[in-house]
């Protein structure tokens, strides 16, 4: 691909200067010109007074270095790209750039952009500016109804007033329907065309490749969108199709609302929960990948596994406070638990993997005790440790220490007790029920990354960094669709 035009990439960095201001309705305007069958359509809002741009303004001034690196951006705009923001780029940009490809060949370059300039002047001083800079990177632009159309050549700008003009049906109706589900006002939204991905898949993987995509299903589209709230930075997916045959006895689960971070020691820098489902794995010995001779004998395997993960289970890492010989840091603490239910005995399902599949292995399970818990130490020999694992409540916890173990059993203060937990999960909008998701304390684990790796970061990286609270992912499932929710909270 070659590298964008010299004033397409100003057009593109310049939203990173302007904030991204945005609404609900982002790109419902320039999606009304694309055709549907467009490969992708990203939309920008670029509007400085919106209240999108308000709060990301709020957002970036709880970093002490917001202002110095707004300066070196600015700087480095004019150093290398030989446009001055406020003078040349800012007067041209209107409230809405759009990205449209037309597809995926030629490295991505067939695209074209659209824009409803502030002032035509303005735009017209920046574009000769970038093609006298560059001659090899020149933009070409014209009138398009009510729009800008800027592409790298007339022929490309050609095709797609063509397409448009040609359409029977434009974007407009698609977008809306897709970007639409996911609700708040957003910085861009993005749309994918899941035929145009799927028929380029086909064309770059040669004549092998079609009997794989025709086992994979079908993909109907994607729909992204960025946004910002008082609390943080949110992203949010969707993903639009039917599994294949590909995907014969994969586990499906239903969403299951979590009831082990009541459990889990409130002091946890991660936590990971999923919920598995009854018989799991059985229906993978239907699947073609896992009929080799060689993979049916692990086939008693995995319905053990399938036996513990039923339930709901969780991983979770918290500051461990043991050593080791010859490390000098504190170790952490790395613990799962399952919840199997249906009189499932956790401890006694590993004493049986390890005994089928481990026997000639240095993995040794000992007898122990860990408050007041019968438990199991999985001894490597000369003092080394691989871990812990026991039965508490019903529940199987497997540990690399004994204070895993220890925690779960002795209960105390939980993750759902957390004020950092509950204030992470009410800005990230986590529902009730999902298919899972994970948390990060940012906030506590830079301070725990440091000693883990016996190194400090420069104050000023560590000034900037304070304002990042928390990370959550999530995940949900309707019929044919998945959606995925990144969210960052600053504070």
């Amino acid at each position: 691909m070659r590298r964008p035009a010299g004033v397409l990439a100003v057009l593109a960095l310049a939203v990173v200067l302007s904030g991204c201001g945005g609404s609900s309705d982002v790109g419902s305007g320039a999606s009304d010109l694309v055709p549907s069958d467009a490969a992708a359509f990203l939309t920008l809002d670029t509007d400085p007074g919106s209240a999108q741009w308000r709060a990301v303004q709020a957002l970036a001034d709880r970093f002490p270095n917001k202002q110095k690196g707004v300066d070196a951006i600015k700087s480095s705009f004019r150093k290398d790209a030989g446009f001055d923001w406020d003078k040349d780029v800012r007067p041209a940009l209107g409230k809405e750039l759009a990205f449209v490809w037309l597809d995926f060949q030629n490295g991505g370059d067939d695209f074209v952009v659209l824009m409803q300039p502030t002032s035509k002047a303005k735009l017209d001083q920046l574009i000769a500016k970038g093609n006298k800079k560059d001659p090899s990177q020149t933009v070409v632009y014209e009138k398009f109804r009510d729009w800008v159309v800027l592409g790298q050549t007339k022929s490309m700008i050609h095709r797609f007033e063509h397409a448009s003009d040609s359409a029977k049906r434009t974007l407009s109706g698609s977008f809306k329907q897709s970007v639409h589900q996911l609700n708040g006002d957003a910085l861009a939204r993005a749309y994918v065309n899941g035929q145009a991905v799927m028929r380029f898949a086909r064309q770059q993987g040669g004549s092998g490749i079609g009997p794989f995509l025709d086992k994979v299903g079908t993909l109907d589209w994607l729909a992204l969108r960025l946004g910002a709230t008082s609390e943080g930075i949110g992203l949010d997916a969707i993903v639009h199709g039917t599994p294949g045959k590909l995907f014969t006895g994969v586990p499906r689960t239903e969403p299951f609302a979590a009831k082990l971070p009541s459990i889990v020691p409130q002091d946890a820098l991660l936590y990971w929960t999923f919920h598995g489902s009854k018989n799991m794995f059985a229906g993978l010995q239907k699947n073609p990948l896992f009929r080799s001779a060689r993979l049916r004998e692990y086939a008693g395997l995995f319905r053990q596994i399938g036996a513990l993960l039923q339930g709901e289970n969780a991983l979770y890492v918290q500051p461990g406070g043991a050593r080791i010989p010859n490390v000098p840091m504190k170790i952490p603490e790395v613990t799962f638990v399952a919840a199997p239910g249906g009189g499932v005995d956790g401890a006694a399902v590993i004493d049986r993997l390890i005994a089928r599949y481990a026997a000639n292995s240095l993995v040794v399970p000992e007898q122990t005790n860990i408050a007041g818990t019968p438990a199991r130490k999985l001894d490597l020999g000369q003092g080394a440790v691989a871990g812990y694992y026991a039965n508490v409540d019903g529940r199987l916890v497997v540990s690399d220490l004994p204070a895993g173990i220890r925690g779960v059993a002795r209960g105390g203060k939980s993750l759902s007790d957390s004020g950092d937990y509950r204030d992470a999960a009410k800005a990230s909008g986590l529902p009730g029920k999902t298919q899972g998701f994970l948390y990060v304390n940012v906030h506590t684990s830079i301070p725990f990354v440091e000693k883990l790796a016996q190194q400090s970061l420069p104050a000023d990286v560590v000034r900037n960094l304070k304002p990042l609270r928390s990370a959550v992912e999530y995940a949900v499932s309707r019929s044919r669709e998945i959606r995925l929710t990144v969210f960052l909270r600053i504070k």
